[in-house]
């Protein structure tokens, strides 16, 4: 279905989409996203034509992800000689490739279910992105209820549970503000007082902390001066003067890629890491040659009580550390290590917990690992945190690693562990449980920063059942709404036969 030029309503809708998105980090006015997406539905309630609706939610969409993906250009212009021509397409096409998968599931289910499906389906679409074509789930629409009284849901329902729960909520309000029946306006109000208050009863208290003490290393390396053979060494010692400072904590983090050279090549410069953390343990990133000359990123610990151990990244990020489709490369005669960048990394085998000398158990995530919700589950039922060591230079001075750690924030509520955050260029942090912030290092900053470990919370009915429970939900959605349009069309037939 070809797009004409915006109309008024879809104009309307790019707006409502942009103000939508203005609910995510780092504006977090929930607020307007809630009533944008009140706005919407009555919209769509008015233009009830299936054409309208396909026009009106890709513009929708459009406006959603082009604000919420705004920094999607920073990685284009760490080098903009190269790949600066890449950005302004990229800003356009990915919002514009979403925004169509959202219409394409909403014109579906207004088809088949009328008004209602679109709810169901949106909430679909949503789930969709998680795995579609490796997965990108940036921005999730639930996002935009953390730090309201409804972001307890992720316990529960986890991120796509509430998805409907959310839309479920504001399509019923536009509904009962456009048929203004009595029934409409109980189930609106009750929708709403299950969406924001329900969850408070779930509410565990505030984390104490563990008898472990912990320091973040922030080297602060800016992405074009990551590599380079003139800063590469200067951030290196920083690094370790940082890490020398007593009194040294029991263990000792480093970001995704701190280590300038292969772990396999750096022999000199691991011994000057062993000899600044002593007895400490120390974890940190690096990239690592595998025995079949494939790149991995890796997180290494490093301590004298333990064989050395490594994790290796698992989800890795499209065109930046791997081609996708496989099966074209040897079609169009690419080589299996090559890609946008130049580089070819090898993913891992997926998701694992790793216990410490010290008795603890963590679950360790590399950068864009955290933004998939289920990654996590095989792994948690006996961990004590959740590690993620990144580097969000990447994102230069955008709104990238205030979105990239609100989604770290939500795995800490989904699962009821706490969060240790290491970032190069921040923002590094320890979150406890419930998804609080209790210490950070800012952004663009240079330092350290020690603290104890939060404790856990008990096992989260997300962290036993994960998306399970949204797919039930999602199935009981479907047959309610199917069964109401067969009842609706009846009575419709019965009273033209009268």
């Amino acid at each position: 279905m070809l797009l004409k030029l915006p109309n008024k309503s879809n104009i309307i809708s790019l707006v409502l989409g942009t103000l939508l998105a203005l609910g995510n980090a780092p504006w977090a006015l929930w607020y307007l996203s809630i009533g944008s997406l009140i706005a919407w539905f009555w919209l769509i309630l008015v233009k009830a034509l299936p054409k309208n609706i396909f026009e009106s939610t890709f513009f929708f969409g459009f406006g959603y992800f082009i604000v919420s993906l705004i920094w999607i250009v920073e990685p284009f212009l760490v080098e903009p000689w190269v790949h600066g021509w890449i950005a302004p397409i990229a800003l356009i096409a990915l919002p514009s490739f979403l925004a169509l998968i959202w219409a394409s599931f909403a014109f579906l289910g207004h088809y088949y279910l009328s008004s209602i499906g679109v709810v169901i389906s949106l909430s679909l679409a949503e789930y969709f992105r998680l795995y579609f074509l490796t997965g990108f789930p940036w921005a999730n629409l639930s996002y935009v209820l953390l730090d309201t009284t409804a972001d307890k849901w992720f316990a529960i329902l986890g991120p796509y549970g509430l998805n409907l729960l959310l839309l479920l909520t504001c399509f019923t309000i536009a509904s009962s503000l456009r048929i203004r029946k009595m029934a409409n306006l109980s189930l609106a109000t009750l929708l709403l007082s299950i969406l924001l208050f329900a969850p408070q009863s779930f509410r565990d208290e505030p984390s104490k902390n563990l008898a472990t003490s912990v320091r973040l290393v922030q080297p602060n390396a800016a992405q074009e001066k990551k590599w380079s053979a003139e800063f590469a060494p200067k951030f290196f010692e920083n690094m370790i003067k940082m890490t020398a400072q007593k009194p040294r904590p029991d263990i000792i983090i480093w970001p995704e890629t701190s280590l300038y050279l292969p772990y396999n090549s750096a022999s000199e410069e691991i011994e000057k890491m062993r000899e600044a953390t002593q007895e400490s343990i120390l974890v940190f990133g690096a990239l690592k040659i595998d025995q079949t000359n494939f790149l991995k990123n890796s997180l290494i610990i490093e301590n004298k009580n333990q064989e050395t151990a490594f994790y290796d990244k698992a989800k890795l990020v499209p065109f930046g550390e791997y081609l996708p489709f496989t099966n074209l490369k040897s079609y169009f005669k690419i080589s299996e290590r090559s890609n946008l960048f130049g580089w070819g990394f090898k993913r891992g085998s997926g998701s694992q917990l790793i216990r410490l000398s010290n008795g603890l158990n963590f679950v360790p995530l590399i950068c864009y690992e955290a933004i998939f919700s289920d990654f996590l589950k095989p792994s948690v039922k006996n961990a004590d945190f959740i590690l993620q060591i990144t580097n969000d230079a990447w994102f230069g001075r955008s709104i990238g690693p205030q979105q990239h750690l609100a989604q770290l924030r939500i795995r800490a509520i989904e699962y009821g562990l706490p969060v240790i955050r290491v970032a190069n260029t921040g923002i590094s942090a320890i979150i406890d449980a419930n998804g609080i912030v209790l210490k950070n290092i800012p952004v663009n900053t240079s330092g350290y920063l020690d603290a104890f470990i939060p404790s856990r919370t008990q096992s989260t009915i997300y962290g036993e059942y994960g998306n399970l429970i949204f797919l039930s939900l999602i199935l009981m959605s479907l047959l309610v709404a199917f069964l109401y349009k067969q009842i609706i069309s009846r009575v419709r037939l019965v009273t033209e036969t009268n």
